[in-house]
């Protein structure tokens, strides 16, 4: 019997192990949040991860895209201030996008880009090798939208267009064929349609839209809307069972928003959360995909919206170990209607 008993205590010990192992996967890739299991985020943030969540706020010049990035006397009711707010104790650090680099963004589990319209290609890069990563990001309105091309993509593109040539060069004698042979016009024609040919042919036009960034977003930037003071949209949520949508009123009506950008969302590999209502007009107003790591992306300045509980959501659920778990919202309707 007592044999028994200490197979018994052991093979308890080893299941209890590999279930922490489990949680600790899941929930640092953000395949689960630690709020929905009781206990597991003081476990998780205090014991396993013995930190808390570092945060960037991307931004870039003043005019360069919607939104309040950071704190400023001049511009008050930022997005900092209002996690700050709610969040006292978070790392929390804004940065200009001139600044950007990949071991910069190392250093952060969420990178938050709000007014940052404008990123040259090289920017864009290091975000997406940054998602590629598994890091999150948050992308707002009409940031990383328009991409100017730096000397680095040139000099990159005429790499690539002598190496093309060059293998082209060696394929065609194995082959023993031509330069006007079909082969080596359709090997010419493919080419000319990469992002590198483009480059080579105009340095100096201006691209627009997520580009190198669409397919973590998956979605098509249209335009960004601008509406005269007073006049505000409203924001409905569909999806409340999702822990950014919880505890809300299905349409958020005291809201500030008077500009957010229309994009066309890819229905099969986005998650829509909320949509903006503007009139009879309908667009996508927050929705979530999984690249490599976590994309949220909102199509106004989360700080427009007069509602606590959608940023506190909102926080905990891009950053979990940023402050206090998840607590049930008995009183969220009132809650919502008094923000």
């Amino acid at each position: 019997m007592p044999s028994n008993f200490g197979r018994d205590l052991t093979h308890l010990v080893v299941l209890a192990v590999l279930v922490v192992v489990l949680l600790v996967v899941l929930t640092k890739f953000q395949w689960i949040h630690c709020s929905q299991i009781p206990g597991w985020c003081n476990i998780y943030c205090d014991v396993v991860v013995r930190s808390h969540s570092q945060v960037a706020i991307l931004y870039g010049p003043e005019g360069d895209g919607i939104g309040n990035p950071y704190i400023d006397p001049d511009h008050p009711g930022s997005l900092e201030e209002r996690i700050r707010q709610l969040r006292p104790d978070i790392a929390l650090v804004p940065i200009p996008v001139s600044d950007l680099s990949l071991g910069l963004l190392r250093r952060y589990d969420v990178v938050i880009l709000e007014r940052a319209k404008t990123l040259t290609s090289l920017q864009t890069r290091v975000l997406a090798d940054y998602l590629e990563r598994g890091g999150t990001l948050v992308l707002v309105g009409d940031s990383a939208t328009v991409h100017t091309i730096d000397p680095y993509d040139v000099l990159t593109a005429e790499q690539e267009n002598a190496s093309f040539y060059r293998e082209l060069s060696r394929s065609l004698v194995i082959r023993n064929q031509s330069w006007d042979s079909e082969y080596a016009k359709e090997s010419i024609k493919h080419w000319q349609e990469t992002e590198w040919f483009d480059v080579l042919n105009d340095s100096s036009r201006v691209r627009t839209g997520f580009r190198l960034l669409k397919a973590a977003v998956a979605a098509d930037y249209n335009r960004t809307v601008y509406r005269s003071r007073g006049h505000y949209a409203n924001l409905t949520i569909v999806r409340p069972d999702h822990l950014v949508a919880r505890g809300l009123v299905r349409t958020l009506s005291n809201t500030f928003i008077q500009e957010y950008a229309i994009v066309r969302a890819d229905t099969s590999a986005t998650d829509i959360l909320a949509f903006i209502e503007d009139g009879s007009d309908r667009y996508p107003g927050i929705f979530e995909t999984r690249f490599a790591g976590k994309v949220i992306y909102f199509a106004f300045p989360p700080e427009r919206v007069n509602s606590n509980t959608l940023m506190t959501n909102m926080w905990d659920y891009i950053a979990a170990c940023s402050g206090t778990p998840f607590a049930p919202d008995r009183t969220a309707a009132e809650t919502e209607n008094r923000d």
